[in-house]
């Protein structure tokens, strides 16, 4: 498999390039937790693409056609007193009999309540982040609660942690409420790839089952199905509060030999650039469903290791944990290896996640100001921001800077945008470097890579002439590697 070729734009906008027969067979065998097990938060759909879809007021794009929505400085930009007000993070993986009717009565609930934000509900469940004040928010939850066409919710929604904190409208810029056939995307969006994976299945399946703690874990096989010569050793999948996650973390730290322990954030690369665990495994992924590629390009990583897995509020650890607890189950023998990687599939030995995410370990492990607190660096695993999908753009957990400039490779966490037309590549830029998003006026402008760069300005110095954009020479996962080191590498800035 060709690594330039891995995670190229055009390759992973349908069916990823150099994906294997095994990554994506495995890819489908899971399911995951219902929300009694597995409370936590969510974080909305990937910029860099938002979703051509109708508002509340009517309006088909909420953005100019090759706009995205800029990184904010001002963590949020408003005046308000937030302490009147609530963000909350939350998701479910509970059957929805109805999503499409839940979908009109949460937009009616939220929008005549004065609540914005993002909510993502399929018939697998509801991914939501909303803002407004504590009346609004209550109005929100109670919809959620009380919802007696679907029992199953209502239950669920009694008992999740919806992560409150000080928060205003002004956190979002409008409401958006969507059905969708994933509350968070892992699944390619062709549907022939979907057939050609189900195919290969052969008919078997796979059910996430047992108790909280992972211990036990049920299969349900077609009657059809062919037997496997050998049953692969079970991974258990189970969980981590935030202290005992932390206490994971420092132990591995601490251990003479870390070899056996893997810490393994599932975010995409723009967000654990900013922030991460002390010796986490950042995997240069530009959205999460490019994530089963870069595992099955890196199986030694994770066979029969002990995986520490993370993400911002803990969806995305549901499904990424199941996917790699299913590696190897759909091998069937029916394909021989040879060589150094004879008999690895890249199944750990065991996955925890942490339970609600970055979130909530900077919330019980930080307290709730945790970016403020005195010794917060001295105390937390995690080390600079973290990412969120709102207005505020970055959280502090900690003070530490841990990465560079693009512009210069100035320590700094100050988030940008590439300057390229259509290009919304997240970027870091520090304050010297202009912000990314420079004019034509002398202003210092940050590309994300030359061709990029190129495209822009052929387009400025000929308007009106037709020009297609073409993928910037950068969108790969060398590229995305080199970004997330720790210092910058010869020909990476600039």
């Amino acid at each position: 498999m060709d690594p330039k070729k891995i995670g190229n734009e055009r390759s992973t906008r349908d069916v990823p390039l150099g994906f294997t027969a095994a990554a994506a067979a495995a890819r489908r065998a899971f399911r995951p937790l219902h929300p009694a097990d597995a409370p936590g938060a969510m974080s909305a759909p990937a910029l860099e693409h938002p979703p051509p879809v109708a508002r509340l007021d009517g309006a088909p794009r909420r953005l100019p056609k090759g706009a995205s929505d800029p990184i904010s400085q001002r963590g949020g930009g408003c005046e308000c007193d937030r302490s009147k007000g609530a963000i909350v993070l939350f998701y479910a993986y509970v059957p929805i009999a109805d999503p499409a009717s839940l979908v009109t009565e949460l937009r009616a609930t939220c929008g005549s309540n004065g609540v914005t934000g993002k909510l993502r509900i399929g018939r697998e469940g509801i991914n939501g982040t909303a803002a407004g004040s504590h009346v609004g928010i209550d109005a929100m939850i109670h919809a959620l609660a009380s919802c007696a066409r679907e029992p199953r919710l209502a239950a669920a929604a009694k008992s999740l942690d919806y992560k409150r904190a000080p928060g205003c409208a002004c956190l979002f810029d409008d409401l958006s409420v969507r059905l969708v056939p994933e509350i968070v995307p892992f699944e390619p969006s062709t549907g022939g790839a979907k057939s050609a994976r189900k195919k290969r299945r052969g008919g078997r399946h796979a059910t996430v089952g047992g108790d909280d703690d992972g211990d036990k874990r049920g299969t349900e096989t077609d009657a059809s199905a062919p037997s496997a010569p050998s049953a692969p050793v079970p991974c258990p999948v189970g969980y981590l509060d935030p202290r005992d996650f932390h206490d994971a973390v420092r132990d591995r730290a601490a251990s003479a030999s870390t070899s056996d322990v893997v810490i393994l954030d599932v975010r995409n690369w723009y967000e654990s650039r900013v922030g991460h665990f002390e010796g986490a495994v950042l995997a240069p992924i530009r959205r999460f469903s490019q994530l089963p590629e870069y595992v099955e390009s890196n199986k030694t990583l994770f066979h029969g290791k002990d995986v520490l897995m993370y993400c911002t509020g803990g969806i995305r650890c549901e499904k990424a944990a199941r996917y790699l607890a299913s590696l190897g189950e759909n091998d069937g023998g029916g394909e021989k290896k040879n060589g150094d990687d004879a008999g690895v599939t890249g199944r750990p030995r065991s996955v925890r996640q942490l339970r609600g995410g970055i979130v909530a370990y900077a919330r019980d492990v930080l307290g709730a100001e945790a970016g403020a607190e005195a010794g917060a660096e001295t105390k937390s695993a995690y080390k600079g921001l973290n990412f969120v999908f709102d207005n505020r753009g970055a959280v502090p957990v900690t003070s530490d800077v841990v990465t560079w400039c693009d512009g210069c490779g100035a320590r700094s966490n100050r988030l940008g945008k590439c300057a390229g037309f259509g290009c919304h590549v997240i970027l870091v830029v520090c304050e010297a470097c202009g912000g990314g998003n420079g004019d034509a006026n002398g202003e210092a402008r940050v590309f994300c890579c030359g061709s990029c760069e190129a495209q822009t300005i052929a387009r400025e110095t000929t308007p009106g002439a037709k020009q297609k954009r073409k993928p910037c020479e950068c969108d790969g996962y060398e590229s995305r590697r080199r970004r997330l080191l720790p210092t910058p590498t010869p020909g990476s800035v600039g």
